[in-house]
């Protein structure tokens, strides 16, 4: 297998976890970052796959497969050991469901501190009034997931895919010190939990590390 990725995307390290959970080796193929052209140049050969242009793209053999959700269910159907989704219909699609909030709504509260903190580099061009609204959408947010996490270990019983990809936006927000505050004492346990998995370690830091670098 290849993945084409990018050690800043959090969609391509629920990915990346998920191989590793898995156990299954992989080639990377890495699209570049960059404070100036974000992503890119994009290799012709990861365009010819990527028909929106974005990562991660999983090529297993013949087939190439888009969109971090899409690779995660192609795994689980053809390497269901070990599982990274619950047992049961009505267990499964509340899982999935979890899995869309954090790509979809709690990644579009992430984004506003990407831009103004990260891909600005000026203090006079932040827009910090976004930030601050931001900030509190992820506060509510965490309001939410320590009532989920309350009496459970993960959010889905068993360690799944909606815990990566929430782990990685809280993550994410953390390096800009939107972090669960003392009040948050279950989502904080499960943040120490989720990140002492080697897995989700090994993934954390080195997007730490690429942060730092550019």
């Amino acid at each position: 297998m290849k993945l084409w990725s990018g050690v800043l995307s959090p969609f391509s390290a629920k990915v990346r976890i998920a191989l590793a959970e898995k156990k299954l080796g992989y080639e990377t193929l890495v699209v570049p970052w960059s404070r100036k052209t974000l992503w890119g140049p994009k290799p012709p050969e990861f365009l010819a796959v990527s028909p929106h242009g974005q990562v991660p793209v999983l090529i297993d053999g013949d087939i190439a497969v888009f969109d971090s959700t899409v690779i995660c269910e192609y795994l689980e159907d053809r390497y269901p050991k070990p599982p990274l989704l619950p047992a049961g219909p009505e267990a499964r699609a509340a899982c999935r469901q979890l899995e869309d909030e954090a790509d979809f709504a709690m990644m579009q509260e992430v984004v506003p501190l990407i831009q103004e903190l990260f891909t600005k580099t000026e203090d006079t061009t932040r827009d910090m009034a976004r930030v601050a609204t931001a900030s509190e959408a992820l506060r509510r947010r965490y309001d939410a997931l320590e009532k989920q996490l309350t009496g459970r270990e993960y959010l889905c019983g068993i360690f799944s895919v909606a815990d990566i990809a929430t782990f990685m936006l809280v993550g994410f927000a953390s390096t800009f010190g939107v972090v669960p505050s003392d009040g948050h004492r279950s989502l904080r346990a499960w943040v120490d939990r989720v990140r002492a998995r080697p897995t989700v370690a090994r993934e954390f830091e080195a997007m730490t590390r690429a942060a730092a670098a550019v």
